[in-house]
Formats: structure tokens, sequence, C-alpha cells
């Protein structure tokens, strides 16, 4: 019974595709909710993240060790408070999660818009400057964890939480032979994301297209194309709030690769994705 209304309502992939959509519209809730099981399981019960297993670290109170004075080894110290796993947590989940549902709601809202009230705009360059702010504070603190090896981020040196050493001896777990896939892997994937840019600018486009195959093509018809593989999409998708149609994949493929991905035609940056049907449908019940 449960294949057979599986596959009534999977008829020509509209069933997968929809709960695609409702994945990628609750995404941020989903790694919200990820984030929190990491927390809850490893910081929380004064135990490492499975990275800071690996590499044989853990959190310590910074608080703790300036008030006692010199240490002998560097590795003893009492792990975080229940203060600071809070706080961590609210900085890391909570945080994250707000900003992220904010910025989309902003965007999907057009608060940046020339015709939007002076009220609405004004909470837009807010944001603008809070994330730019942001961003040069986390630069700098870049600079200062590469100089003196403490606090990576914003939120360990607010939270005077450190990263050290669990233990003086560890065995090495990893072989040389993954740390070696790992490395280029690793070189391999910097270079693609040196030249995903270079290869998404409009100038790469207006460059190639003159060596397209197909040059006739009217200003009418390209419209209808989707502007990655400049194909007719066999699964039309829109972007958000746009609505310039995408083929499924390249659309999902650009979102999943860059969070802050924009549209290749106006540059509006893409809050979420919607099957192209879906929309007809709606327009004619209204």
């Amino acid at each position: 019974m449960a294949i057979s209304h599986f596959l009534q309502s999977g008829t020509n992939g509209e069933g997968l595709f929809a709960h695609e959509g409702m994945l990628f519209q609750y995404e941020p809730e989903l790694d919200a909710f990820l984030q929190f099981l990491i927390w809850r399981f490893s910081i929380w019960v004064d135990k490492p993240t499975p990275g800071n297993g690996l590499m044989n670290l853990r959190y310590r109170d910074e608080r703790a060790i300036e008030a006692r004075g010199k240490v002998r080894t560097g590795l003893e110290g009492p792990g975080l408070t229940v203060s600071q796993k809070i706080w961590y947590c609210v900085a890391t989940v909570g945080g994250q999660y707000l900003w992220a549902r904010l910025q989309s709601f902003s965007a999907f809202r057009r608060w940046g818009d020339s015709d939007q009230r002076s009220l609405v705009r004004r909470g837009w360059f807010l944001l603008q400057r809070v994330e730019g702010l942001y961003r040069a504070a986390s630069f700098v603190n870049i600079l200062v964890f590469l100089y003196s090896g403490r606090y990576r981020c914003l939120t360990e040196r607010l939270l005077r939480a450190r990263l050290v050493y669990g233990s003086p001896n560890m065995n090495r777990a990893v072989s040389f032979e993954y740390m070696n896939r790992q490395l280029v892997w690793n070189e391999f994937s910097e270079m693609l994301l040196l030249l995903l840019p270079l290869l998404n600018s409009s100038s790469m486009k207006s460059f190639l297209r003159p060596f397209s195959k197909d040059k006739s093509s009217s200003s009418a018809g390209d419209e209808n194309l989707c502007p990655i593989c400049q194909a007719n999409p066999s699964i039309p998708f829109l972007a958000l709030p746009c609505q310039h149609r995408y083929c499924y994949y390249c659309l999902r493929t650009r979102c999943s690769a860059a969070p802050s991905f924009r549209c290749s035609r106006c540059n509006e940056p893409v809050v979420a994705m919607q099957r192209h049907g879906s929309v007809d449908n709606l327009a004619q019940k209204q």
C-alpha cells in the first residue's frame, strides 16, 4: 500500500523534486539541528568534537589558567564551565541560524530596493554594516591567531575557550597513505574554489559566447534557456525571488556549492527554488 502510494506521488519525479525543494527550504533548520547534536554530545559532556578528537585537542577555560598563573606543561587546566558551554551553543547554533534566516528573509522581501520604506532600507543597510564589521573582526582575529596561536574564532576569544592538547602523547592512528590522499584532495579543492568563480563570472560568459554553437538565438529565446548550461530545461525550476528559469540540477548544484549564490541573469541573491509548474498552477488558481 505504501509502495503504490509512493509510486503514484512520484510520477515523472514530481514527488522527489518537491521533497528536494522542501529540504532546500528548511536547510538552515537542518544545519542548526546537526550543529546542536554535535554540541550536545561533545562540548556539553566535556568531550572533543570529532575533528578535535582526531587532532588530540580539547577546550580549556583560559580564565582559570590566568588566575592560577604559570602552568607546568601547558596541558593541565579545567574544561569549560556550564555558562561557557551554553553561550557557545547560543553563538554557534542559535546565532548562525538566526543570521541565516534574517538574511534570507530580507533578500526575499527586497529590503534593499529603492522603493521600500526608509525604515526597511535602514534595516538593510544596518545588516550590511554588521556583516562587514563581523568579517573585518574575523579577519583581524585570524591574523592574531596566526601570530599567537590562540583563539581561532571570535566566539572562542570572547568566551576565553582555548584549544589545548588533550594528552601529551598520542599514537598516530592515520596512515601516511591516507594523509597523502587528503593533501592531494585539499589542493584539488582549493584549485576548484579558485577557478569556479572565474567560470561563473559574466566576463567569462561573454568571452565564450562568440564560440557557442547557437549564435542565432534571440533574447526571447535566451530567457527560456538555463543560464548555466544554455540548454532548454527538461525539469524547469525557478530561482526565487527573481523567478528566472534554470535546470533543476544546475540550480541545485550551484546553491549547494555556494550558499550566497546569485542569479546569473540579474545578480539577485537566490534564497529558494520552486518547480515551474507549481508556480503556473498557483497563478491559475488566483
